[in-house]
C-alpha cells in the first residue's frame, strides 16, 4: 500500500516536471531596497528573440536584457516613473537596443512612454497626446513596433499613431467614409459607434488558449503580421469584418452569414483562426456551428444539436464551473446546456494545436458578489503600472480569464477538414501551470517564439525563475 502510494506520488511529480521547463533562474540584484515590488513587465523583441525584462516597485523599474538563450546580458536602472502614468498599454523595440514602454493614465486622456536604451544605460519619460476630439481605442504590437488606435465618435474617424526612431507619434488617418456598418436591429450605424461603447475592446492572439469570457465578447481585435482585423458580432445573422493594412493605412470592410437559426437566437458569435471563422447560434431550443472560408465566406461545415438528441461531435462531458464556491459540475442532457448558454453571453474558442483544431462552445453569466455588486471581467489596474490590462500582454490576460462567473461548455476536436475526432482532450499549457501557482507581483505568462514562459518571484531572495511551457 504505502509502495503504491510512493509510485504515485513520484508518478505525479514526473508528469509535473516533464510538463514544463526551467529555461531561467536569476537574482534581482539591481534592487537595493527592501520595498515589494509591484509589477513585472516582459516585451520580447521578435527580431533577436531577446526579452526586455522590466521589475518594478515603488519609486524605481529595474530592466534586465535577456538573450536567445536566456542569459541575463545587461542591466538598468530608471527613476523615470510618473505617477500619473499608470496603465500599461504597450511596448516597442528598435535596432539600437533600446526599448519602449507606453503608458496612459486612468481617464485614457494622457500618454506617455518610458525609453530604456541598455546600449547608453540611459533612461527618460516623454510625453504625447491624442486629438482633443478623440478617444483611445487600443494597441498593437506588430513586427517590434507599437500602434495606438483613437477614433472620434462625433465626426466617425478612426485614427492609427505610428512612432519613429525618435519616438514622434505620427497620425495616421484611416479613410472609413465608403464603409456600410449595421447595428443590432439592421439599421446603417457608423463604425465608432460599435468601436467605442464604454467597454475596453478585447484583442485576441493566435492559437492562445482563450475562455468563453473573452470570445463572447461583440467585438474582438485580432493582430497578423500588417494586418488588424476587427470582427463585429453587434448583428444575430451577420458577422461584419473592419480590416486595416498597417503598411498603406488603408480600410476594407466585409462580412459573413451567420447560421440561419441566428434568427431565433438571442445572441450569435464568431471566431476568427487560420484561413477560417467559425459562427454559432444559439436558442434554448437548439444550436448550430458553421465553419466558413475567410477568403470566400463558402461554408466548409455545419454542425447542429438540438435539446432532445445526444451531441455527437462533443470530446468532453458537458460542464458547469465557476460561480461563488468554483464548483465543479457535468449536466447530462443537451437541453440543460442549452438552456443555460442561450440564457447569458454565448461564444466560441478556437485553437489549432498539432494539426487539429481545439473547439470550446459555451457561455456564462455574470454573478453578483456578495456585496450585490455585478463581477465581470476585464477591469483594469489603476494602483500601479500593470502587466495585465486589455491593451498589453493578451496572453496574461487569456491566463487570467477564468473569473467568478459560472460558465458551461462542451469541447471538441476536428481534423483539417474539419471532421470530428474522437479522443481525449489533452492539457494546454495554461492548464499545466496550475501545479506551479504564484498570485505574487513577480509572476506573469506571456508568449515567446511557439511555447509560454511563466514567471515567479521569491521576495526574500529576490530570486525570479522562468519556466517554459508547451501545449
Amino acid at each position: 500500500m504505502i509502495k503504491s502510494f510512493l509510485r504515485l506520488i513520484i508518478l505525479s511529480f514526473s508528469i509535473a516536471t516533464f510538463s514544463q521547463e526551467r529555461v531561467l533562474s536569476f537574482t534581482n540584484d539591481l534592487k537595493t531596497s527592501s520595498s515589494d515590488i509591484k509589477d513585472v513587465i516582459p516585451v520580447v523583441n521578435t527580431e533577436t528573440d531577446e526579452i526586455a525584462f522590466f521589475v518594478a516597485d515603488a519609486k524605481n523599474v529595474y530592466g534586465y536584457k535577456i538573450d536567445a538563450d536566456f542569459k541575463v546580458t545587461a542591466k538598468i536602472t530608471s527613476e523615470e516613473k510618473s505617477r500619473k502614468y499608470k496603465v500599461l498599454i504597450g511596448s516597442s523595440a528598435s535596432k539600437n537596443d533600446t526599448y519602449r514602454v507606453f503608458l496612459t493614465d486612468k481617464n485614457q486622456n494622457n500618454f506617455a512612454f518610458i525609453n530604456f536604451s541598455f546600449k547608453d544605460g540611459t533612461t527618460s519619460l516623454q510625453e504625447f497626446s491624442i486629438g482633443e476630439n478623440e478617444e483611445f481605442i487600443q494597441t498593437i504590437n506588430s513586427k517590434n513596433q507599437f500602434y495606438l488606435i483613437s477614433g472620434s465618435k462625433s465626426e466617425n474617424h478612426l485614427y492609427i499613431y505610428s512612432f519613429d526612431e525618435n519616438g514622434t507619434p505620427i497620425k495616421n488617418d484611416i479613410d472609413i467614409s465608403a464603409l456600410r456598418f449595421i447595428d443590432s436591429k439592421g439599421k446603417n450605424t457608423t463604425l465608432l459607434s460599435l468601436l467605442i461603447t464604454g467597454n475596453d475592446l478585447k484583442k485576441f492572439e493566435e492559437n492562445t488558449p482563450n475562455s468563453i469570457e473573452l470570445t463572447s465578447e461583440a467585438t474582438k481585435m485580432f493582430v497578423r503580421e500588417n494586418l488588424i482585423f476587427f470582427t463585429l458580432d453587434h448583428h444575430k445573422m451577420f458577422t461584419q469584418v473592419l480590416e486595416i493594412d498597417l503598411e498603406t493605412y488603408t480600410a476594407n470592410s466585409f462580412q459573413f452569414n451567420k447560421p440561419a437559426l441566428g434568427e431565433k437566437a438571442k445572441r450569435t458569435n464568431s471566431y476568427l483562426n487560420g484561413k477560417n471563422i467559425f459562427t454559432i447560434a444559439v436558442t434554448k431550443n437548439e444550436f448550430s456551428v458553421e465553419i466558413l472560408d475567410f477568403e470566400t465566406g463558402n461554408l466548409l461545415k455545419e454542425y447542429l444539436a438540438n435539446k432532445d438528441e445526444e451531441i455527437t461531435f462533443k470530446n468532453t462531458a458537458i460542464i458547469q464551473e465557476g460561480g461563488m464556491y468554483d464548483a465543479y459540475r457535468e449536466l447530462g442532457k443537451t437541453n440543460r446546456f442549452l438552456r443555460r448558454i442561450s440564457k447569458g453571453n454565448s461564444g466560441i474558442s478556437v485553437r489549432k494545436v498539432n494539426n487539429q483544431y481545439h473547439v470550446i462552445i459555451g457561455g456564462y453569466i455574470v454573478q453578483k458578489s456578495n456585496a450585490g455588486m455585478m463581477m465581470p471581467f476585464g477591469g483594469i489596474p489603476l494602483g500601479t503600472i500593470g502587466s495585465a490590462t486589455v491593451f498589453f500582454n493578451p496572453t496574461q490576460i487569456a491566463f487570467n480569464s477564468f473569473s467568478n462567473n459560472k460558465t458551461t461548455r462542451i469541447e471538441s476536436l476536428f481534423d483539417e477538414n474539419f471532421n470530428h475526432v474522437k479522443g481525449e482532450i489533452k492539457e494546454n499549457a495554461f492548464d499545466k501551470m496550475k501545479d506551479f501557482k504564484s498570485n505574487n507581483k513577480g509572476s506573469t505568462v506571456f508568449k515567446y517564439k511557439d511555447f509560454y514562459i511563466k514567471t515567479e518571484y521569491t521576495s526574500f531572495s529576490k530570486d525570479f525563475i522562468f519556466r517554459k511551457f508547451t501545449d
